[in-house]
């Protein structure tokens, strides 16, 4: 079983079919079509659900758990959180929001455990907890 990071935009992404050595791509990487509708109608206002892929450790290990029992795991998603947000901030329009959730392949239909509203040009990252079934809204 996988987790997927699913992310949902207002505008459609052109998918890359060839691997890159970027910190942060969007694709469709372990969900199927049914997956990303039921997040869609299930957890996003945002029509378009794509994935995330990372080069580094998984955004959903930067919980306070990690941060005491794990603190090298936790310093490590922290610095993938980054990634993400930066890219965020150069591919999101200003004022305009994408909507990201995490679960394991399969659990998409069941309750989020956590939601969280960020803004990106207001972050403290250091204040973030991010777990599994975890429902945030980011705003540019």
């Amino acid at each position: 079983m996988s987790m997927a990071t699913y992310i949902g935009f207002n505008f459609p992404v052109e998918i890359q079919d060839d691997y890159t050595e970027n910190e942060v791509d969007i694709n469709y990487f372990f969900s199927v079509k049914e997956n990303r509708q039921i997040v869609q109608a299930k957890h996003f206002t945002t029509p378009y659900v794509y994935e995330i892929e990372t080069k580094g450790e998984p955004i959903w290990q930067m919980h306070n758990e990690n941060k005491v029992y794990s603190p090298h795991n936790y310093e490590k998603a922290k610095r993938t959180f980054h990634h993400v947000c930066d890219f965020l901030k150069k591919f999101l329009p200003k004022g305009d929001y994408c909507e990201i959730y995490i679960c394991w392949i399969g659990e998409e239909g069941e309750e989020h455990e956590k939601k969280l509203a960020l803004l990106l040009d207001q972050l403290s990252v250091d204040e973030v907890e991010i777990v599994e079934k975890c429902l945030m809204m980011v705003r540019n």
